[in-house]
């Protein structure tokens, strides 16, 4: 466990391709929510859950409602990077449950003195809601939600984030439909 490490799991979306709440879904037989929180319980001194949805009290942990509606990720990120007590925070998507410590730990390893340092995959797809963000990032994150720059990706440019590569495509699978779940 890292000291003073906030651990993020994005729960916010809309889930319009699974049809029901993504996190809340089983995947052999557990919340997808869970693998994430089980993750970022070896990794990080608090969890906070970025979610409008109540039923996730159930796991224990705040939750964070976004502070500005209809923003996507960027407006989850935002909120909780402000409700976190921490400057370091990692950041998990709900619905990708075969993430590792080692992946993170490599993130926070090679950060180096970036606001945000993100993983993209050998085939060169970027994942902007796996990765690490620093406390400093808000008022850029804020900026860009007024402008109605919703786009993680346009984010992570204008914060000069870091990319790490990562080969193991495996653990950067995540759900979109329910077919998926099988």
């Amino acid at each position: 466990m890292n000291k003073k490490l906030t651990g993020v799991i994005l729960a916010g979306g809309k889930s319009s391709r699974m049809g029901q709440d993504k996190g809340l879904m089983l995947y052999r037989d557990i919340p997808l929510v869970k693998y994430s929180i089980d993750l970022f319980e070896k990794l990080c001194t608090d969890i906070i859950i970025s979610t409008n949805n109540p039923e996730y009290s159930k796991f224990g942990y705040p939750l964070i409602a976004d502070e500005y509606a209809d923003a996507g990720p960027i407006g989850g990120l935002y909120s909780s990077l402000n409700a976190s007590e921490y400057d370091d925070t990692i950041v998990s998507p709900c619905d990708m449950p075969f993430l590792t410590s080692a992946l993170f730990q490599e993130v926070l390893s090679k950060k180096g003195d970036a606001k945000a340092a993100v993983i993209q995959s050998s085939g060169g797809r970027t994942f902007p809601t796996v990765g690490y963000f620093h406390k400093e990032a808000l008022d850029t994150i804020q900026s860009q939600i007024q402008k109605k720059q919703f786009k993680m990706l346009i984010l992570l440019e204008v914060l000069n984030a870091r990319i790490i590569q990562s080969d193991n495509i495996e653990q950067l699978a995540n759900f979109n439909a329910p077919e998926d779940l099988l």
